[in-house]
């Protein structure tokens, strides 16, 4: 890979001021991840399992032989089936993203549908919340990419971090945490456990933490879901979320504790209705772009069969304002770099 001399994206948007882009460079740039997503799966069948901004590396699309003070507009043509994409960049913003950190990746596409493995169990904080519901029973596949990819999605439009850093304070209540530990033990989610345990200085295991609190920020962030797939036959931690967390009719707080934080966690940091600077922000900057929030809400999808896919991703009405059309006009000066193998038409 040539150098991406910005690093990595995560630190680049660190770098900016107010740690922030600008919601047309968060649709651009999350445009070029997607399609190096589907680019990946198609050619070679590619499950990354570490999508996260951290590997995706910025190279500048300037002309290097130009000074910035005279740099023309920068536009990256994009040809998918019958329709051309078209991001036209200023150059203080003119970048490439590349897929990069293939240390955790998969392919081989014999291992779709297949039991998950420890292998799977990469950034604990960006594991698919179907891994933690479904365990030994969830599968192998692109859904975890494309669960990364909203996550990403949701980073870039806080700016601030990813998503666990601005639920730092978050952490999964007590009686939860018994309920999953109790059956992320049993033989049906001990896959979850095995990842979870690891052996200190003294020989004896540990348990990692993490992945009560990942689950459970997930669903302060984004909500139970409604419809709460495989229900009845890999009901367990779906039972044990109602039981705790959804606070029954006329019951008090004190005879569901769980509940009671849960809507004090969601009062702050729900991204439909939290009151945290940052969630607000997000919020605000998604619902101004057509086609932002839906987009991100199918990518989170709990059920990884309803979650969005790259190509939905590039096909969606939220990249519908980039799409070029006929009567498009180019500025004599811009710097055109079409990339159009995988334009049918």
């Amino acid at each position: 890979m040539e150098l991406c001399q910005h690093g990595d994206a995560e630190e680049y948007i660190k770098r900016l001021p107010g740690k922030m882009l600008s919601s047309w460079d968060c649709r651009n740039l999350l445009f070029q991840m997607a399609f190096s997503l589907h680019v990946a799966a198609d050619k070679f069948g590619l499950k990354h399992y570490d999508v996260k901004l951290l590997n995706f590396f910025l190279q500048s699309a300037k002309d290097p032989l130009l000074s910035d003070d005279e740099h023309p507009h920068v536009v990256l043509r994009y040809g998918v089936g019958s329709s051309v994409f078209r991001l036209r960049m200023h150059p203080s913003t003119a970048l490439i993203a590349k897929l990069a950190d293939y240390g955790t990746s998969v392919l081989r596409t014999d291992t779709d549908g297949q039991p998950i493995s420890l292998g799977q169990f990469t950034t604990f904080e960006n594991t698919p919340p179907e891994y933690l519901i479904l365990g030994n029973s969830a599968e192998q596949g692109y859904g975890h990419d494309c669960f990364g990819l909203g996550l990403c999605m949701f980073h870039l439009f806080t700016g601030i971090g990813p998503y666990e850093e601005i639920l730092d304070d978050v952490v999964c209540p007590a009686n939860l945490k018994t309920k999953l530990r109790r059956i992320w033990k049993s033989q049906t989610h001990d896959v979850i456990r095995s990842a979870m345990m690891y052996e200190g200085e003294d020989g004896k295991e540990i348990e990692d933490e993490t992945l009560y609190n990942t689950l459970y920020r997930f669903l302060v962030l984004f909500g139970i879901p409604k419809n709460q797939f495989c229900m009845k036959e890999n009901g367990k931690v779906w039972r044990a979320i109602n039981s705790t967390l959804v606070t029954k009719q006329d019951s008090k707080a004190k005879t569901f504790p769980d509940a009671a934080v849960f809507q004090k966690h969601r009062k702050r940091f729900s991204l439909f209705e939290g009151n945290d600077k940052r969630i607000v922000s997000a919020r605000r900057r998604l619902e101004e772009m057509d086609g932002a929030m839906d987009l991100l809400l199918s990518l989170v999808s709990f059920d990884p069969k309803k979650r969005a896919t790259p190509l939905d991703v590039i096909n969606s009405r939220f990249m519908e304002a980039i799409k070029e059309h006929s009567d498009v006009a180019y500025d004599d000066e811009d710097i055109v770099r079409s990339y159009t193998s995988y334009l049918t038409s």
